[in-house]
């Protein structure tokens, strides 16, 4: 075990342009990557450490999740050891969901959600906001007695009468216990009223007590005003002896002025991303999208009949503008008067139209209404674009833009609500917040204290000017990565790599010292902390320092320092350290500049925009002026907002006026560069266009006809005409990256063949293309634009990029100066200087990159432009001409010049900016910077993981530490709260963190984790989580699928495979338009109603609306989606999460065409269907048709590969006849045609027409080939084992430009082959059915491909991993564990298995019984100190075990002679997969354990001929069955054969134990025939919550009631109707032996074989659920709360309660079963299964044999008759070791079985 955190160590990154680069990085250190731009930094920290880290996390989630996250690529690397799971902050904000804010992106709104309901008070909007106080029976007594004293007083409740008949309403109250009603200002006694008969009123008043008020009453009235509330369901009054009502009651917050009740609200009341809290007019957006009436009428200068609604403006809505204008002349409204001139009544009308339109009447509708007519129309697309013109964002008439419902806002702490509390900065939120006490109660302090922290991380990153409020989508990219980053810090994640690029972006040098503090405490916490960065702060502050060069480009990717700072300092070869010792002669402090008082300024008065309010200032025009302060001071906005905003719109507002004449403003932010591969630095510097002139000019251009523009690969007739210029195809993978693959006609130089033979100076085009920037200067000097452009590319240090370089492989440095290049360059052309405004130009530049920059911005300055910088960097600062400086503070506080001036000015000042100088002043040109200030602490040993106050289902408030790096097992009873401690709490909050620190972009396609029910937890590492999986999936499923080998087949084989033609076997070539018109032609003669289609869609998500519209559009009628024809005017859309085929039908012939109309037909159809079309035959049959895939001899086209063609679980791959199954089953034959022999197959025999293979034609006749000439289809292909699917798949016969597929899909296949091989299961083939597998087999798949992710740092969270494994088989996996733990990870097992605790560092054991009596912590330690706790049932079972046999003796054996021939079952002859010609004899009526390795052929021989035997003799009542693989004797002499296998049970909120059991219909039944039910006309069905009647329909009889929320995980309340009961009340008043029908769903199974003593089957079906220990459960408990040993034992129960014979039991003659159970002891406790055991014996003394498959020594040793097979598993297996006796196994020393069991036996 190791005793600290082992290095990240990588090994041969070859990457982009990485040299096989090997590295270890080290947890708890602050590593920084550093470098010229373009030497590689990125890719190494982003696409090398980070995408593999992530991609193994990734790789352990399921395939379903897997396909919508991030996919990242496989990295070239030669390999990677204790790899952590990785997360990237990087500086983007792909932030898409306008719900996510500051707020929601910190967790600081779910801190705030939990601690807000606890604080605040509820203020009465009726009653000038005064406090709400909650009202109790025992405050409403008080008040009574002050009020009402000395006075009679009647309690009581109103209740309904409803539609019951006035007797039986009558007789309700009375057996209810009522005695009085309100009856005419009386108290009447019921009984009188009945007798009377004239009481017919619709409610009544029922008396519950009757008081004279005096000071001593008050328990009296409470008392009775808590029973009346109870009664009248939450209502009760108090009424004076006429009836005059004195006093409602109620309990809870009620206003004083208004009577309202309020409800005490939850947490998500106070949460807008909970439909409890968010406000319903805008779903908790606080905006609404409405018709922006600026938009409509943007120019209010103008009139009616110039234009001024912009919408009525051009053909297709300028009638409505004369619909206008003839209204007007009615109401004498001049069109010809401007908008802003018209009177408001003129402007209402005009808009709002006029008050007697009706549709048809000619009167004038109105603006208003015209978009309403629109909006009805949105299916057709050019409307949406038309609306979206005239849309905009408006704050939600109903919360004011708060988000939150009303009654939310009412609750307040310190005056303020929630939402007011979010609208604050976030320095003086803190502020406030620190002024709350610590109360001492965790509900509270917890939550406040994570409040704190997370507000003092915003604040220590810079951040602290923005509110909780501020949407994500609003940030910049410097901010949303300092977000993400405190986010990565709150979520308190361990053993983590965190990627950070360039994080002081946007930062302030005065910020950037807590910057370091936050990202040196993320290291602190055992994290790999790794920074792509150039500041030297951070630098100075790092523990290890990487630097990636020497040059740029292709000379790059070399480490060329590796080190500590001082060492960095002292490198004579280090750039970067040379820049920091103070060895370059361009030191910033060499460079302070003294400059002269402008005279020329751009001048800026009183102009409001965010926070700069009622501004003025003057800049100077003609200089190089920066424009510093803090982060969030205003920078951005007098730049870009104000500056920018009004030149470059003609100073609309007047607010900004120039002193000098300019030609132009030019704005370089810091948005990205185009990203289009066509695009490249050649033609975005417009370097190109000479050199492709000069192309065009060349002899031997205009010989071949070639003009200039056909030197582009973006447009002309030069470019490749399969890849249209690309260079490459892209190749879409699926569930791994897409990959682009040189294109194979042009092999990637994008033109054709005889434009390349054309040359200019020696040079192709696709050579010109190809050199450096650097050697394209020398080549083309005599192009004097090409030199000049690319001249200036060269000065900003990019010399080394390729002309043809596609941009988006451009690091973020490189971009950045390409833009600068890009908008640079011509300014020295106008005749008049520019205005150039940048905003953080050094943005990813290395210093020394920084000064190139520095010397071209001031030539820039030098040819008269004036040029404002936003900029913290010193260098830019310390050189240029003047710098304004914006504060004093951020956001509110900022907003203000506070200095200017020139650089050397700013030493003398005090403000944040010029204390750079002072400490510039202050540092000797020879002195190091002291960096060792930063170091804020070394590396803390990795925490051990603390649990405190979880509460998730049945936990009591559990506080637990459990100890990191360990091997720790939680174990205690069945159902005791293990599995909700493991999974529900530490699993659960260990992804949730992990996901929540990802961007929220990805988030949000991958199911949300709830966050559980616990206080805090902290240490706590990303977790995987390995569950208990006992299902061996359908009889579709194989092993391939499990191991998702097949997938990646699927995948291989579409790509890369060659497709045949089923019909001649010939592979399929290209056919032409020609062709396809003359074999159609041949196809539709005499044909009446084809359709000839063309496919849009293949087999993709989506609902595919707008296409349809498109096609309705192009004036289709009909499209044909999964195999139905719809109509395209009424398509609502498909569902979006599943796949797609939609083809367009283009024509629908009632008889053939003639010849010139089809051929033209099939081009238009060739043309939409991208070379493909089919013929749809009247009675269903397809054709396919297709220039690329179609058979040479028929012509026949097949559709092209896809991975659902190869696959038999997509109806587009399976066998149409077998549907995917390779087996023909009975309830297929009724779809098989009628003719033919298929009903002459037996059930499950192979079917005849894809032989077994289960794919169609198609699927069969794809082939794979390798260097030996091997070809192989994907079916044959499975049907290998591991070994020889590797050879092949290795020696493959591939295209090379085709070997990038390849390689991306082999590693994966190979890797998980490999898996296989570790586990010794490489004999299985990958085509074998997984229901044939045995348990161990399935369990040893499962853990192999979920252990195999090599990842270090992981709490790896295992539920029970030894079930289905034999003991010796469990010690393989015990050490495959401890290997697991050597690697650096931590171990939480849920486990039951002694041989696993005995082993296990620490036992956590859950207690001390289950459901309600369990959910503690019994004990906490060693083994041996469990085994010491007397109050431990682990510990008993540790030290004491089982006694066998139980019962004292086990059972003898019938001896074997004629007479006792039935008293055996005989099997003999099997041959049965792995067993060969086995015979046993098994005794009738005793119990019979089959045990031996895993995969020894115990299920094959159980579950296959013995059972199948058993039940085939029962339905034909023979005593000899002959079947084919094996005999059977004696089988008839059962009555029922019953088989209790591992298929799960319902787990719907529907599913309940005792409607699983199957006997709730006998109870409805029961409660039906009551009285009152037969009065009211309700029957059994009124009883069930599953159908209409008498459940509650707002719920539908769930009791609770599913929430949908966008972007967020469904949630369920309580329903409010029937308060969780299921049932409408009139059902609920029905008791049947004093309970309603909800309280006897909630009786316990123990308390329900008393309730139903009387009822035999109720009695003795509720008794095996005691017997089987599950007592404790509730008859209606929801099935997703039950556990795995909990659902596997009411299986058990329901399955040997369909065997109870009670009529047999009465006459003393119970027929004789034949049970199988196939590993019962599953998820049990020894406890549970000593429970189980006797239930078992209990079954044999009844008379009925009883046949376990097992592997459980405790349960083996109870068995009469013990049968062992083995040796090993598979190949090896399938032999008798043993069949007899327990105490003649013992004697069998080399049996695998008998050393274990030698353990619990004691021999005498």
């Amino acid at each position: 075990m190791p005793k600290q955190s082992l290095p990240i160590q990588l090994r041969g990154a070859r990457e982009n342009n990485l040299k096989g680069i090997n590295l270890d990085l080290l947890p708890g250190q602050l590593t920084v990557i550093t470098g010229l731009s373009g030497t590689g930094k990125s890719t190494l920290l982003f696409d090398v450490l980070h995408a593999e880290g992530q991609r193994r996390y990734v790789e352990t989630f399921s395939p379903y999740v897997r396909q919508f996250m991030e996919s990242l690529p496989r990295p070239k690397i030669d390999s990677m050891a204790n790899a952590r799971p990785s997360i990237a902050v990087e500086q983007k904000n792909t932030v898409k969901n306008s719900r996510s804010t500051v707020g929601t992106m910190t967790e600081l709104c779910d801190y705030f959600k939990v601690w807000f309901p606890q604080v605040a008070r509820l203020h009465d909007p009726d009653d000038l906001g005064k406090l709400i106080q909650e009202e109790t029976p025992s405050t409403q007594a008080k008040a009574c007695i002050s009020q009402f004293n000395n006075r009679n007083v009647v309690v009581g409740f109103s209740i309904e009468r409803g539609s019951l008949p006035t007797t039986d309403f009558l007789q309700f109250l009375i057996s209810a216990g009522h005695a009085r009603i309100l009856s005419h200002k009386d108290y009447a006694r019921i009984e009188d009223l009945l007798q009377e008969g004239t009481w017919d009123q619709t409610s009544a008043f029922v008396v519950v007590d009757r008081i004279k008020i005096k000071p001593g009453s008050k328990n009296r009235m409470a008392e009775a005003i808590s029973l009346a509330l109870s009664h009248g369901k939450g209502r009760a009054e108090a009424r004076s002896s006429t009836g005059e009502i004195l006093s409602s009651f109620h309990t809870g917050l009620r206003s004083r002025v208004s009577g309202k009740s309020y409800a005490k609200l939850e947490q998500g009341s106070f949460s807008f991303n909970s439909p409890a809290g968010a406000c319903p007019k805008c779903k908790g957006f606080g905006r609404i999208i409405e018709i922006n009436p600026n938009l409509v009428i943007p120019d209010k200068s103008l009139s009616l009949s110039e234009g001024a609604i912009k919408p009525f403006q051009g053909k297709v809505y300028g009638h409505c503008l004369e619909d206008l204008i003839l209204a007007t002349k009615d109401l004498d409204i001049n069109p010809q008067l401007a908008w802003k001139d018209l009177s408001q009544d003129s402007q209402d009308f005009i808009w709002k139209g006029d008050p007697l339109y009706e549709e048809g009447n000619e009167r004038w509708y109105g603006v208003n209404s015209f978009f309403k007519w629109l909006e009805k129309k949105t299916y057709k697309m050019h409307v949406r674009v038309f609306l979206s013109k005239y849309r905009g964002y408006f704050n939600c008439p109903e919360c004011k833009g708060t988000r939150f419902q009303y009654e939310p806002q009412l609750w307040k702490w310190k005056g303020r609500s929630l939402p007011e509390l979010y609208s604050l900065p976030v320095s003086e939120l803190l502020s406030l917040m620190e002024t709350q006490p610590i109360s001492n109660e965790p509900k509270t302090d917890l939550p406040l204290e994570a409040i704190c922290t997370r507000l003092g991380y915003l604040r220590d990153v810079g951040l602290d000017y923005l509110s909780l409020d501020r949407t994500s989508r609003s940030l910049s990219g410097g901010e949303t990565q300092r977000i993400n980053l405190t986010a990565c810090l709150g979520a308190g994640l361990t053993d983590t790599l965190f990627a950070l690029d360039e994080p002081t972006i946007g930062l302030h040098h005065k910020d950037v010292g807590r910057l370091i503090g936050i990202l040196r405490d993320l290291a602190a916490s055992g994290n790999c902390v790794c920074v792509v960065e150039h500041d030297d702060q951070v630098i100075q502050a790092a523990d290890r320092v990487i630097e990636i060069g020497p040059q740029p480009g292709t000379a790059g990717g070399h480490i060329t320092f590796e080190g500590t700072v001082p060492q960095l300092l002292r490198s004579a070869k280090s750039e970067t350290g040379k820049w920091l010792a103070r060895k370059s002669t361009k030191h910033p402090q060499s460079q302070i500049k003294s400059t002269k008082a402008p005279t020329k300024f751009l001048k800026v008065r009183k102009a409001n925009v965010h926070n700069l309010k009622n501004f003025s200032a003057n800049l100077p025009l003609g200089q190089f002026t920066s424009i510093a302060g803090l982060s969030g001071s205003g920078k951005s906005t007098l730049v870009h907002d104000l500056i920018y905003q009004e030149l470059s719109q003609g100073s609309p507002n007047g607010w900004v006026t120039s002193d000098l004449p300019f030609s132009e403003v030019v704005m370089i932010d810091q948005g990205t560069v185009a990203r289009s591969s066509r695009s490249n630095p050649a033609l975005y510097s417009d370097a190109w266009g000479p050199i492709k002139e000069a192309f065009g000019r060349t002899e031997q251009a205009r010989m071949s006809g070639f003009s200039a523009s056909d030197f582009s690969f973006n447009s002309g007739q030069g470019r490749c005409d399969s890849c249209m210029g690309l260079g490459y195809e892209n190749v879409e993978m699926q569930f791994l990256p897409d990959l682009s693959i040189p294109c194979s006609l042009c092999q990637g130089k994008r033109f054709k063949d005889d434009l390349l033979e054309i040359q200019l100076d020696g040079l192709n085009v696709a050579d010109a293309l190809e050199l450096t920037i650097e050697d394209a200067l020398l080549r083309f000097a005599h192009f004097p634009k090409t030199h000049k452009k690319l001249s200036l590319l060269h000065e900003l240090g990019l010399g080394y990029l390729k002309m043809g370089q596609p941009l988006g492989t451009l690091s973020g440095g490189e971009s950045q100066r390409l833009k600068l290049a890009k908008y640079m360059g011509p300014l020295g052309k106008k005749s008049e200087p520019a205005i150039l405004l940048i905003d953080e130009p050094t943005t990813g530049l290395h210093l020394s990159d920084v000064q190139r920059l520095i010397d071209c911005l001031k030539k820039t300055v030098a040819g008269g432009n004036s040029l404002f910088v936003i900029e913290h960097n010193p260098m830019v600062l310390c050189q240029s001409d003047w710098i304004v400086e914006l504060g004093p503070g951020a956001g509110k506080l900022g907003g203000k010049i506070i200095a200017e001036g020139s650089p050397r000015s700013f030493r003398s000042l005090n403000t944040a900016t010029s204390s750079l100088f002072s400490d510039l002043e202050k540092q000797p040109k020879d002195k190091q910077i002291d960096y060792g200030q930063f170091k804020k602490g070394n590396y803390r040993r990795k925490k051990d993981l603390e649990i405190l106050g979880a509460q998730e289902n049945n936990l009591k408030n559990i506080n637990l530490r459990i100890p990191s790096n360990q091997f720790v097992v939680v174990t205690g009873p069945s159902g005791s709260g293990k599995s909700s401690l493991a999974f529900q709490v530490i699993f659960a909050e260990g992804q949730r963190r992990f996901l929540e620190s990802m961007s929220s972009y990805a988030r949000q396609f991958v199911e949300q984790v709830g966050k559980p029910k616990v206080d805090q937890i902290n240490g706590i590492s990303p977790t995987v989580a390995i569950e208990q999986r006992v299902t061996r999936g359908s009889k579709k499923s194989t092993v391939g699928s499990i191991t998702e080998i097949a997938q990646y087949l699927r995948l291989l084989y579409a790509r890369l495979g060659e497709q045949h033609s089923p019909q001649s076997g010939k592979p399929l070539v290209s056919s032409t338009p020609q062709e396809i018109s003359r074999i159609l032609a041949k196809r539709i003669q005499k044909i009446s109603g084809v359709r000839l289609l063309a496919p849009l869609v293949v087999n993709r998500k989506g609902h595919h609306k707008p296409l349809v519209n498109w096609a309705r559009e192009q004036g289709f009628m009909e499209v044909r989606c999964d195999g139905d024809i719809l109509p395209t005017h009424s398509f609502e859309g498909l569902d979006r999460y599943r796949l797609h085929d939609i083809e367009v039908v283009m024509n629908h012939w009632v008889k053939p065409p003639s010849r010139p109309v089809l051929n033209a037909s099939i081009d238009y159809a060739l043309n939409i269907g991208k070379g493909r079309c089919l013929l749809l035959f009247p009675d269903g049959e397809i054709c396919w048709f297709s220039t690329r895939k179609s058979d040479p001899s028929t012509g026949e086209a097949y559709p092209d590969l896809e991975p659902s063609l190869l696959s038999w679980n997509s109806p587009r791959g399976q066998c149409t006849s077998c549907h995917g199954y390779g087996r023909i089953y009975d309830w297929m034959k009724e779809e098989l045609p009628a003719s033919g022999d298929w009903w002459k197959l037996t059930n499950g025999e192979t079917c005849p027409s894809c032989l077994g293979e289960r794919l169609n034609p198609s699927g069969r006749n794809v082939f794979l080939q390798d260097k030996n000439k091997r070809s192989l289809s994907l079916p044959k292909l499975l049907a290998l084992t591991p070994e020889e699917i590797s050879g092949f798949l290795q020696n493959l016969q591939i295209q090379k430009e085709k070997l990038p597929i390849l390689e991306a899909i082999l590693p994966e296949v190979l890797e998980r082959l490999c898996f296989m091989g570790n586990v010794g299961l490489d004999y299985l083939s990958l085509n074998r059915e997984t229901s044939s597998l045995s348990g161990g087999e399935s369990q040893r798949i499962r853990l192999a491909s979920q252990l195999g992710s090599n990842l270090s740092g992981v709490l790896y969270v295992l539920d029970e991993p030894s079930i289905g494994l034999h003991p010796s088989d469990n010690q393989k996996l015990i050490d495959s564990l401890r290997k697991l733990q050597a690697k650096g990870n931590s171990l939480l097992v849920v486990e039951h298995d002694l041989e696993t605790i005995l082993q296990a560092d620490c036992v956590i054991e859950i207690g001390p019984h289950a459901g309600e009596d369990g959910g503690r912590v019994v004990e906490v330690g060693k083994p041996l100190q469990i085994a010491e706790n007397a109050q431990s049932g682990t510990g008993k079972h540790l030290s004491i075990g089982i006694p066998h046999p139980l019962k004292g003796q086990w059972r003898s054996l019938p001896t074997l002679n004629s007479k006792t021939s039935k008293a055996y079952l005989e099997l003999l002859k099997v041959n049965f997969r792995n067993i060969k010609n086995l015979k046993v004899r098994l005794p009738v009526g005793r119990l019979i354990v089959c045990c031996g390795v895993s995969g020894a052929g115990k299920s094959s021989l159980v579950r296959g001929p013995l059972f199948q035997g058993v039940k085939q003799a029962i339905q034909q009542r023979s005593g000899h069955i002959k079947a084919d693989g094996y005999e059977l004797k004696n089988g008839n002499i059962f009555a029922k054969a019953i088989e209790v296998t591992q298929s799960p049970i319902g787990k719907t909120s529907r599913s309940t134990p005792v409607t699983y059991l199957g006997v709730w219909t006998r109870i409805r039944e029961l409660i039906s025939t009551l009285p009152e039910a037969k009065a009211r006309g309700l029957g059994p069905s009124d009883f069930s919550f599953n159908v209409k009647g008498g459940r509650c329909e707002i719920c539908k009889g769930a009791g609770k009631i599913k929430l949908e929320m966008n972007f967020l995980p469904d949630s369920y309340v309580e329903c409010e109707e029937c308060a969780g009961k299921r049932y409408k009340d009139e059902v609920l008043d029905l008791k049947w032996r004093g309970k309603n029908i909800d309280e006897i769903l909630n009786l316990t199974f123990t308390d329900a074989v008393d309730f139903f003593s009387f009822d035999e089957l109720l009695k003795e079906t509720f008794s095996l659920m005691k017997e089987t220990g599950l007592g404790y459960l509730r008859l209606g408990q929801t099935s997703p709360t039950l556990s795995g040993g909990e659902a596997q034992r009411l299986k058990l129960a329901s399955e040997l309660s369909s065997g109870i014979e009670l009529k047999g039991r009465r006459l003393g003659k119970v027929q004789k079963n034949f049970y199988v159970l196939e590993e019962p002891t599953i998820g049990l406790h020894s406890k549970d299964c000593q429970k189980l055991i006797l239930l078992l014996h209990r079954l044999v003394d009844d008379g009925h044999t009883v046949v376990v498959i097992e592997h459980d020594v405790d349960l083996i040793a109870e068995a009469d008759f013990v049968i062992e097979l083995g040796p090993k598993g598979g190949k090896e297996g399938g032999k008798l070791l043993h069949h007899g006796t327990i105490t003649s196994l013992l004697e069998k020393h080399k049996n695998p079985t008998t050393r274990f069991l030698r353990k619990v036996v004691r021999q005498n």
